[in-house]
Parts: C-alpha cells; structure tokens; sequence
C-alpha cells in the first residue's frame, strides 16, 4: 500500500476521531477516576471536604471543563468498548457505529447543555 492510498484512506475514515476520544476516555479514566473516587468515596463523607466546596468549585468555569472531560470521554469510551465487543461476540447490528456513536453524540450535547448552564 502506497503513503498516498494509506492517507485516501484516513481522509475517507472516521477512525481516527472515533479513535482519539476512545483513548480520552480510557486516559481520563485510568488517571482521574482514582482521584474522583476518592473525593466522593473517602473525603466527602468523613467530613474532609465539604460538599459546598465541590458545588462552587463546579460552578466555576475550570469546574465545568472538569466535568465535561470527566462525563463525555468516558462515555466515548465505553461506547466504543460495546461497539466493538459485540462485533467480537458476532452480534452485527445493521448500523451499530451510528447507533453507539450516535448516542455519545446526543449525550455529549446533553451534557455540555446541561453543564454549561450551571
């Protein structure tokens, strides 16, 4: 395969996108969620942090990109995990990659909606 057929191919793909939030997703899991167990598992409920902290520190903009990169990558993520296995366990859906891909869309929308008006 010529440099020019792979590049047709990556234009023409929409893999790499799809790729790029998988591996956010499974970067903000790996590395934030610990963090984020901790706060809601641990602190908040012996007292250490207080949960009005965490409400005005959601409410600032830092607060929000927080919460956006902490629900939409994720979500990315998973759907893709889904996509994918059930093509592992030879279950075809007819338009799988729009169904899964098309859900995270509507809840990124949603979430960004939501989140940005705090």
């Amino acid at each position: 395969m010529s440099k020019q057929d792979v590049i047709n191919k990556a234009v023409k793909s929409n893999e790499p996108p799809v790729w790029l939030l998988f591996s956010a997703g499974g970067s903000v899991s790996a590395f934030f969620f610990p963090v984020v167990i901790l706060i809601f598992a641990l602190l908040l409920p012996f007292g250490i942090v207080d949960a009005q902290t965490i409400s005005t520190f959601a409410h600032t903009w830092i607060g929000k990109i927080t919460i956006l990169v902490l629900t939409i990558f994720p979500m990315w993520a998973g759907m893709h995990r889904v996509h994918h296995g059930l093509h592992d366990l030879k279950l075809h859906l007819p338009a799988g990659g729009v169904i899964f891909y098309g859900l995270s869309v509507v809840y990124t929308v949603v979430v960004a909606y939501l989140t940005l008006s705090l």
